[in-house]
């Protein structure tokens, strides 16, 4: 089984990057050729890939947490793929936000559906149907979930560490460099959050599952 970043506080994923920069470093600190950019670089890479600590914002189980770092784009009623109505909360993550992804809720990944495509920016109508794409199928404790993944141009791929299984609430599952992530809630959801708002992955508070008994997501 794949190891997945954990509590490094930079992701194992990003070990490579950083030390393909670092020998850069070190051989333009050996020929004297411009050292500072290099400098400069290496710490945006450890940046890029930092992987914080985060504690949900309150103890709930019928919480729904965020996905992602980043600013909420879009909250509407939509019509999902398998015909059922859900309400779609939309999250534009930048480059410069934490890459981690945390799963919204104690949930099973049942299936996982990857869509290889272009890597456009999300602010373009055609990235939707053309752009690198993940999809989760998901069951919670109390509904039916969904998680588009989108890669955006400078993300180059989608990394997850479980494509299939539980998770925990607020574990993390995946890494996203730039992007947007379509969370898929049932129409009774409670959704908490506006257009604009700053939120954070496995921190911030979406909205909540309405209450209808507890099922078995495994």
């Amino acid at each position: 089984m794949k190891n997945n970043t954990t509590t490094q506080l930079i992701a194992k994923e990003g070990w490579k990057y950083l030390f393909f920069v670092l020998v850069l470093f070190v051989l333009s600190l050996w020929f004297d050729l411009l050292p500072w950019v290099f400098f400069v670089i290496f710490i945006f890479v450890a940046y890029l890939f930092r992987n914080p600590e985060r504690l949900p914002a309150e103890d709930d189980d019928m919480a729904i947490l965020a996905p992602c770092d980043g600013t909420i784009s879009n909250i509407a009623k939509v019509r999902y793929k398998d015909r059922n109505e859900y309400i779609k909360v939309e999250i534009q993550k930048s480059l410069l936000e934490a890459c981690i992804l945390r799963a919204p809720t104690k949930m099973s990944i049942k299936a996982t559906d990857r869509r290889h495509g272009l890597f456009l920016p999300t602010s373009e109508p055609l990235s939707k149907k053309l752009g690198e794409r993940v999809t989760l199928s998901c069951m919670s404790s109390y509904n039916e979930v969904f998680i588009n993944i989108n890669a955006g141009m400078f993300a180059r791929k989608i990394e997850l560490f479980k494509t299939i299984g539980p998770l925990k609430s607020a574990q993390r599952f995946g890494l996203l460099v730039e992007g947007d992530i379509e969370l898929y809630l049932p129409l009774d959801s409670r959704v908490k959050v506006a257009i604009g708002d700053e939120v954070k992955a496995g921190e911030s508070v979406l909205g909540y599952f309405a209450h209808k008994g507890k099922i078995d997501e495994r």
